[in-house]
């Protein structure tokens, strides 16, 4: 049986392979995997064993990480054996996430005491910025659904109370967030939050107020704060839980492009809760959504999977007496999910509305709800194949932390408390591993800082010929920089090298938009079947046609949107680059270069920090579609379909002619994606003519100051022999504190730990 050792560190993403002994060769695909995140290579791992090993399929594996990672090579492992490879597990375990977490910030609250190690904290944006994203104790998760899901019944069953208004019609009209606060004890309180961004004063809130709220047309959002008791008190998280409108049930257009945001989202990578109706399925604004979802999943690893937790409702309207089959039914949703795209989907079957009645207040449940209970609780209790749970695929330590909560054997079964472990299990998965190497990179950032500055004044320890002779040479340099630094000539050519968008930013927008012209394309020669049709069919194909295109613009608008995020991420780094070469130019021809003090010099200068963040945010409203009238037989909007009076009305046909219609329509849509290309490249162009513009006002304003202080310390440090030896023995005692404590920040992230 060959020997198979990983190592895997999801801290700093690596692994160590040995196979039999000796590392596998480099250029092999096993090789490939060092670097990537198990999650995006664990579904292969054992194929791949096998092709390295010329077809063998016996492996003895020993796997030294994380407790959450090894479940996933467990998991491998058993599709593995079920294609009839014979394998053998043994973990080493390591230290879990949430203690490393909490040590590397305790190793934070110690930094801050040094207080020249806090001012390198303080006075550096983006090490700030990484700690305030490392130890931001909001984990986002989004319930998303189509209509009489039983959505608002879930959340409801999540709260402990019913907070959300709850009936057979369409209920979900704005966006709710609600943040756990174990300290309300059972109120919530709340706020609305207009069209126009203004807010109300919070207000403890109940139903029939979140009712009133739900139902003004001008309610952008709903802010609410009270205790999600479904989810255990966490030093390190708090749940912000989003309840999104339905695609055909928001208020306006802007409402659904951000429910479909959140699916989009690979960066930050929420949790989706996405709630299916048990008994009815196939609806076709639900097909767009999971189109949406499948396109996601498959842009990723296991983690793009792990991120969408597929919820089957409604599974107490089964009467198993009735030869209703709970079996039957989910392999019914498994294969609608898999013809919207979404492959070996995992399901989990619930029943929240019984979840709901269990945790309400006995005293608040009415006559009927009682009823209702008895009933549930009855077939729940009594009925074998009501073990929801049993129809999960729960790894086993989900399995053991659902078993920990001793929970009655009807609140078990009725599958709700597996969800909510599972939401547990991604935090442990993926959001603290995440966290705890955004900490560890903040504060190694000021780590270096403190180091490059202690080692920089460490070297003002020279003979006094020496000193003299650096001294002469700043002088010169402060020279240089008054004569050739800051002249219009430089500031004139970054204006002109930023009037051209980078090449591969310019080619992701046609690349974007080329599906959707490949998409309308599809769609044509399916409405072109129909040669000649009644008004009436039409109408129904053209509102089909309609909806999908409505759908993939909002699609493409927040495609664009990231893009836009992207493109500045990396004119900044250009932008950075352009600085390091501006400091290189200032020092180039410099003797003293060589020196250590001067190379110290240097990388002080190159190390500020460039605040070039734009003011606002590239929304979607700023686009051509969003702003364009609608007036009445405007066919060339194709946003005024279904609500204009149509072309063929006025004709005395009585066929409309599929093929004109189409040639007509088709070059709209077409030009009203295309005109959407135009404005983002136009965006793009735009932003980075400002963030050249702030940086050549950084150049301009910080620098100058900076520079000058940097020299003026030097000077004092080299005219003043006692500050001298009083500023290079501190720094020879920060250096040793440094030295010291970046060993101990290393161990956070060291399996050996």
């Amino acid at each position: 049986m060959n020997k198979i050792y990983i190592e895997h560190n999801p801290f700093i993403v690596e692994t160590h392979f040995l196979i039999n002994g000796s590392e596998p060769a480099e250029g092999c695909k096993l090789s490939s995997f060092k670097e990537l995140r198990l999650q995006v290579w664990v579904e292969t791992l054992f194929d791949e064993l096998s092709r390295l090993l010329n077809g063998d399929t016996a492996f003895s594996i020993e796997f030294k990480g994380v407790e959450s990672d090894y479940m996933d090579i467990l998991a491998s492992a058993e599709a593995a054996r079920l294609k009839g490879m014979t394998i053998e597990l043994e973990p080493i375990g390591v230290t879990e996430v949430h203690h490393r977490l909490n040590a590397i910030q305790a190793l934070m609250e110690e930094a801050r005491q040094n207080p020249q190690f806090n001012d390198y904290i303080e006075n550096n944006e983006k090490v700030s910025t990484g700690f305030q994203a490392a130890f931001d104790r909001d984990f986002n998760l989004y319930v998303v659904a189509t209509m009489s899901s039983g959505k608002s019944t879930l959340i409801n069953a999540m709260l402990g109370q019913d907070i959300l208004p709850a009936a057979n019609e369409a209920t979900t009209a704005t966006i709710a967030q609600i943040t756990d606060d174990k300290t309300l004890g059972s109120s919530f309180m709340a706020r609305r939050i207009n069209s126009s961004g203004t807010a109300s004063d919070e207000v403890a809130v109940s139903a029939e107020l979140m009712k009133e709220w739900n139902m003004m047309e001008d309610t952008r959002q709903i802010e609410l704060r009270g205790n999600i008791v479904s989810m255990q008190e966490r030093d390190n998280v708090r749940l912000v839980l989003t309840d999104t409108p339905g695609p055909n049930n928001s208020q306006d257009d802007e409402h659904e492009r951000v429910t479909m945001s959140y699916i989009q989202d690979s960066q930050r990578n929420p949790l989706i809760l996405y709630v299916l109706n048990a008994s009815q399925l196939g609806i076709n604004d639900d097909q767009h959504l999971l189109r949406l979802v499948a396109q996601t999943m498959n842009r990723g690893g296991k983690q793009s999977k792990d991120r969408f937790i597929f919820a089957v409702n409604k599974m107490d309207n089964f009467d198993p007496e009735s030869g209703e089959n709970v079996s039957a039914a989910l392999e019914r949703v498994k294969t609608y999910l898999q013809n919207n795209g979404i492959q070996n989907p995992q399901v989990y079957p619930i029943s929240a509305n019984l979840t709901r009645l269990l945790r309400k207040n006995p005293d608040a449940r009415t006559r009927k709800e009682r009823g209702d209970l008895n009933t549930m609780t009855e077939l729940f209790e009594e009925e074998a194949s009501m073990d929801l749970p049993s129809y999960m695929p729960l790894t086993s330590r989900v399995r053991r932390a659902l078993d920990d909560r001793k929970l009655m054997r009807v609140e078990y079964r009725s599958g709700l408390p597996a969800v909510e472990v599972m939401i547990d299990e991604y935090i442990n998965k993926y959001t603290f591993p995440n966290r705890l190497k955004r900490a560890y990179e903040a504060l190694n950032q000021a780590i270096e800082k403190g180091m490059r500055e202690a080692e920089l004044t460490e070297q003002l320890e020279q003979d006094e010929r020496e000193l003299a002779y650096l001294a002469e040479q700043i002088t010169l340099l402060e020279q240089k920089r008054k004569e050739g630094a800051n002249t219009e000539v430089y500031k004139q050519s970054l204006r002109q090298n930023g009037k051209s968008l980078p090449p591969h930013i310019a080619q992701s927008f046609t690349k974007k938009i080329a599906p959707v012209l490949a998409a309308i394309k599809e769609q044509g020669n399916e409405f072109l079947k129909h040669e000649h049709e009644t008004q009436a069919n039409a109408q129904r194909l053209l509102h089909a046609v309609e909806y999908d295109a409505r759908f993939r613009f909002k699609e493409v608008v927040n495609e664009y949107e990231s893009a836009f995020q992207t493109s500045q991420e990396l004119i900044k780094t250009e932008l950075q680059e352009e600085y390091n070469r501006y400091i290189s130019a200032l020092f180039e021809n410099t003797r003293e270069l060589k020196l250590p003090l001067l190379e110290g010099l240097k990388a002080s200068m190159s190390d500020f920090s460039l605040n070039l963040s734009l003011d606002g945010s590239i929304k979607e409203k700023e686009e051509r579609y969003n702003q364009r009238e609608v007036k009445d037989s405007s066919w060339w909007n194709p946003f005024s379909w279904g609500r204009t009076r149509t072309v063929w009305d006025s004709r005395t046909v009585e066929y409309v002619d599929m093929h004109e219609l189409w040639n007509i329509k088709r070059g709209e849509i077409e030009g009203n994606f295309k005109d959407l290309m135009s404005a983002a490249r136009k965006k793009t162009e735009a932003d980075k003519d400002r963030l050249v513009e702030s940086y050549i006002a950084f150049i301009e304003r910080e620098f100058e100051s900076k520079f000058n202080e940097l020299i003026v310390s030097l000077k004092e440090k080299l005219t003043d022999h006692e500050a001298r030896e009083i500023a290079v023995a501190k720094a020879r005692e920060q250096k040793a504190w440094i030295g010291e404590f970046k060993s101990r920040l290393d161990k956070t992230l060291s399996l050996a730990e």
